[in-house]
């Protein structure tokens, strides 16, 4: 899993690529504390993300808490078929505020 800000135009926006799974989130967490301390988070892009199980899960809720409890709330800007089959099938499209359609990826 890689952790990059999307385009220097638009350094709140965070995108993510790869997989988002047990073997992955350790790393991904500390690159994620470390983005999180340069600058604020407003705009996630998961779009390609190609796998997400219940630890990456955890990681991007508790991306999404953090954000929140900071008074700068995220939003999922894209995602993939394989986000929107785990967040579809635990009914947490609200939570993350995911209502588009996939827009790019692979599933899982």
């Amino acid at each position: 899993m890689n952790t990059s800000r999307a385009t220097a135009s638009d350094p709140e926006r965070l995108m993510l690529t790869g997989e988002l799974t047990i073997y992955t989130v350790g790393e991904t967490l500390a690159q994620l504390r470390a983005q999180l301390a340069e600058q604020p988070i407003r705009a996630l892009d998961l779009s390609e993300v190609t796998e997400l199980d219940g630890a990456g899960l955890q990681v991007l809720l508790w991306l999404c808490d953090t954000a929140q409890a900071r008074g700068q709330p995220l939003r999922v800007v894209a995602h993939s078929t394989a986000v929107a089959e785990v967040l579809n099938l635990l009914q947490l499209n609200e939570r993350l505020a995911l209502t588009a359609s996939p827009s790019g990826g692979t599933t899982s």
